[in-house]
């Protein structure tokens, strides 16, 4: 018994010490990316044909010309479409991946790093972005999501723009929120204005960039005093 709580220990400490360097790893990779940057989740499924891949494409790219970097899970569907959509600026976006997805990078992502667990792959995506594109998607997309929202909610991120895309994707979750969640009083209902439903790739661009823009002045008035 001793010997197997022993080796169990090892193991928890071994784990630790790893997520830890994969942790520090990426945020080494995040602070070399020009800021401010965005984060953009969405399906791995979708294929790029996929109206909503064409849409974080376009996205993607009004970013980056105007000098946000873009992060993503680095995987297929929409975060391909995303990081293609950046691809000719490498020193721009970045993926973050997990093992064992049987995914891998997507062949436009510039800069990719692969961790063991999911729990270090969110810290990564969500704690150094200015703000956030969501598209449709599947279990992992609507975790991401309310990942984030919470995280706003319960002021341990800054009230950062999040943008959700796909109204008609999006009606059945915004009528639960609104019928269930905030009839049964387990929301509030200034929480349904922690994010942003949208159609409108230009609506959704134009909310972020002045986010961000408002953000680095914030950050040049602080560097200056």
């Amino acid at each position: 018994m001793f010997i197997q709580r022993l080796f169990a220990s090892i193991r928890l400490w071994f784990s630790l010490i790893r997520v830890s360097y994969q942790v520090a790893y990426g945020y080494f990779h995040l602070l070399r990316l020009p800021k401010p940057t965005v984060t953009i989740f969405g399906a791995s499924r979708a294929s790029q044909q996929d109206d909503y891949a064409t849409r974080a494409h376009e996205l993607s790219q009004m970013f980056s010309d105007v000098g946000i970097s873009v992060v993503t899970g680095g995987g297929a569907g929409i975060m391909e479409a995303a990081s293609c959509g950046v691809k000719q600026k490498s020193t721009s976006s970045i993926g973050i991946g997990v093992k064992d997805l049987g995914e891998g990078r997507n062949h436009c992502v510039s800069n990719y790093i692969e961790l063991d667990y999911f729990y270090a792959r969110k810290w990564l995506l969500t704690r150094y972005s200015s703000g956030f594109i969501v598209f449709p998607g599947g279990f992992g997309t609507l975790d991401e999501m309310a990942e984030v929202i919470t995280l706003v909610q319960t002021q341990k991120l800054p009230a950062v723009p999040i943008v959700l895309i796909g109204i008609e994707y999006w009606e059945i979750f915004m009528d639960w929120l609104k019928r269930e969640a905030l009839g049964h009083n387990y929301i509030e209902e200034g929480y349904l204005k922690l994010f942003v439903l949208t159609d409108d790739v230009q609506e959704a661009f134009a909310i972020v960039r002045d986010a961000c823009r408002t953000t680095e002045k914030k950050n040049d008035k602080k560097e200056n005093t």
